[in-house]
């Protein structure tokens, strides 16, 4: 099983500068002109493009030739992704690499990079989990990323892994009054996350209400900050749970497939409506999906209808209301486990040969626990 992770590595800023950022610009302005003159022409293709610019932006930007490969294909899949519509200005923050415009020495812990003016050194700030990464993994491709908080380079390595062997299968039921919750029954509560959010839309509405300078000043401060608080939030639960995979010899953890789910929930209720649009599903199914896939087991998407409805025990249709289930021959089941172990039984289902698990029923999916 082929496994390809990013690894994070930060870099000594050198002593000359200068250099270093008149390399992002011209990066930058390479792909902007790139993504500009396709929008224009409506030409997405990158293989046109080349044809199209190539030797110009050679002359131009004085770019090594795959630094020029790279903008081209960064800004064809910028303009694939727009559908060729938008403005179109990169800002100088990063720079995509290939294995022939950077050079990982891991001996002298540096990295030499090709610019305009010849190659840039930078020395590497790296703890033993990445010298590990590469020492064990092939080293494929990087991005030079130009942060608040400094130059950092990040570097795609390819590595086996061995597959976990068998049929047994964790189904993960997603939501937001509990992120996630297991078929063995392990919960991951929400009301933290969720409490959070409602006071810092509070306080975003009084400052935008107000609208002085300083509200102003404090919003821009406060910006993202949400954000990174989910993001952490999910990678915690995202190691939990492959933690339980990996100690209950799980090969398969399966999640519900939830695309357009947003608008099958849309209610008339504002407070409801916020709480399923800030609702990072996809995010951590696919922290999930990496974290696993760096044990070999497997991450799938099943049919998510009547999961919520349906008894694990005797298969037959009964009603949920908020955090219980009840069935008329089983009796009652706590919702979000009798979710999560149907979620484990169609996961079964797509090892099965010739089968994918689906349902071929369809229905609204139940409310994740608003």
């Amino acid at each position: 099983m082929q496994v390809i992770r990013t690894v994070v590595c930060k870099l000594v800023d050198p002593l000359d500068k200068k250099p270093v950022q008149e390399l992002f610009l011209k990066y930058s302005q390479a792909c902007t002109e790139i993504a500009q003159y396709g929008r224009n022409h409506l030409m997405p293709n990158a293989i046109q493009l080349h044809h199209k610019l190539y030797r110009d932006l050679r002359k131009k930007y004085e770019l090594p030739a795959n630094l020029v490969v790279t903008a081209l294909r960064r800004a064809s899949g910028s303009l694939k992704t727009a559908h060729c519509k938008g403005k179109f200005e990169f800002k100088p923050t990063f720079i995509g690499l290939d294995d022939r415009t950077f050079t990982l020495r891991l001996e002298d812990e540096e990295v030499t990079v090709s610019s305009h003016v010849g190659r840039i050194k930078f020395k590497l700030d790296i703890g033993d989990y990445q010298r590990e990464t590469f020492k064990t993994g092939e080293i494929r491709s990087a991005t030079l990323v130009n942060s608040k908080r400094g130059l950092f380079i990040n570097v795609q390595v390819k590595s086996e892994v061995e597959e976990v062997q068998g049929t047994k299968v964790l189904g993960v039921d997603l939501g937001i009054r509990n992120i996630a919750v297991t078929s063995t029954g392990a919960k991951h509560d929400g009301k933290l996350i969720r409490k959070y959010r409602q006071d810092r839309w509070r306080i975003r509405a009084s400052l935008q209400s107000n609208g002085t300078r300083n509200s102003k000043r404090v919003l821009k401060s406060l910006s993202g900050k949400e954000a990174r608080r989910a993001r952490d939030l999910n990678h915690v639960v995202a190691k939990s749970i492959v933690s339980e995979a990996r100690n209950g010899k799980y090969s398969t953890i399966a999640f519900e497939n939830l695309k357009g789910i947003r608008n099958r929930l849309r209610v008339p209720n504002k407070h409801s409506n916020r709480m399923v649009s800030l609702w990072s599903f996809f995010q951590l199914r696919e922290f999930v999906r990496y974290k696993a896939a760096l044990y070999g087991i497997k991450v799938v998407e099943v049919e998510p209808a009547y999961t919520s409805q349906t008894c694990h025990s005797c298969g037959k249709r009964g009603f949920r209301n908020q955090e219980t289930f009840t069935c008329t021959t089983c009796g009652e089941f706590d919702a979000d486990l009798n979710a999560a172990k149907n979620i484990a039984v169609r996961g079964a289902r797509v090892n099965e040969p010739g089968s994918d698990g689906s349902s071929r029923k369809t229905a609204p999916v139940a409310s994740p626990g608003l």
